[in-house]
């Protein structure tokens, strides 16, 4: 038979045992309770953060035109820089652009854009005015292939190009967006030589998903420009939105689309060629 100390000593050790259990069940539901609250806070503040950048990616419908821009969007660079305070608006309204046609045209009917034989007419430089997208594969090879030789017959006098950038190609990261947006602070800020490098460079990160822009800002920087607070406000973004709506309402339907002395480009014939067969005032036709 048990003696009584044996059975008290028995049940204090069961107590203990109890109390241990007890505290370690109250520990947990503590820990339980604090992961769950934890875990709340951070949903909260997820969702916060997405409120405010889907909100500070909101682009106004009106808003300026940059001092590099004329009234259509582009950017010309010409052997004395790029112009400057040509548009004959201080503002655009996304809204007011129609929508384009249902079926594009051969040739965009486009505004701002040269009627044909007017350099042979003229003696000016040529215009060359190219629709691109810095997400554009095309664009890129356009680029690779002839920015070279535009920037020689700009340098030249021989032509003026006029960089009409959309942002057709927009992805998730507004890529397509905000490399445009830089452009506009560059070419207001640097020399013809330096927008080129500058548009030569962004255009070797075509295919890789888009940079950041931080990255943006360091090219603009090794081409002479600080962009950081255009970056930042996003300022030139409603220019962007007004100029990719009145390419699509002209009847730019993809990039690249090039236009020589009012002219589609006939690709199969050298640019180079193409814009001294303008000058001379020779037949540019495609075909």
């Amino acid at each position: 038979m048990a003696d009584k100390n044996d059975k008290s000593d028995f049940r204090a050790h069961a107590r203990q045992i109890a109390d241990r259990h007890a505290k370690s069940d109250a520990r947990q539901r503590k820990l339980l309770i604090g992961a769950i609250a934890l875990l709340v806070v951070a949903v909260l503040v997820i969702g916060l953060l997405v409120f405010f950048q889907v909100r500070s990616q909101k682009v106004a419908d009106t808003g300026p035109v940059p001092a590099s821009s004329n009234q259509y969007g582009g950017i010309v660079l010409t052997k004395d820089g790029a112009e400057k305070d040509t548009s004959d608006v201080d503002e655009v309204d996304v809204t007011t652009v129609p929508e384009g046609p249902e079926t594009p045209p051969e040739e965009p009917d486009a505004e701002g854009i040269v009627e044909p034989g007017t350099a042979a007419d003229s003696d000016e430089p040529v215009q060359i005015v190219i629709w691109q997208d810095f997400d554009c594969v095309h664009c890129a090879e356009l680029e690779e292939t002839s920015g070279e030789d535009i920037a020689k017959l700009v340098e030249s006098g021989d032509a003026t190009v006029e960089y009409r950038t959309v942002n057709f190609l927009d992805n998730a990261t507004n890529y397509s967006s905000r490399a445009a947006n830089a452009y506009y602070a560059v070419a207001d800020q640097v020399g013809t030589e330096d927008a080129f490098a500058f548009q030569k460079e962004m255009f070797e990160h075509q295919g890789t998903g888009g940079i950041d822009d931080k990255e943006i800002i360091d090219i603009a920087a090794k081409h002479g420009a600080d962009i950081e607070e255009d970056m930042k406000s996003g300022e030139w973004r409603t220019m962007v939105n007004y100029t990719t709506a009145v390419a699509k309402a002209n009847g730019v339907s993809g990039t690249p689309t090039v236009m020589i002395d009012g002219k589609v480009w006939d690709q199969s014939k050298g640019l180079s060629e193409t814009v001294e067969a303008a000058k001379k005032g020779e037949d540019t036709s495609e075909g």
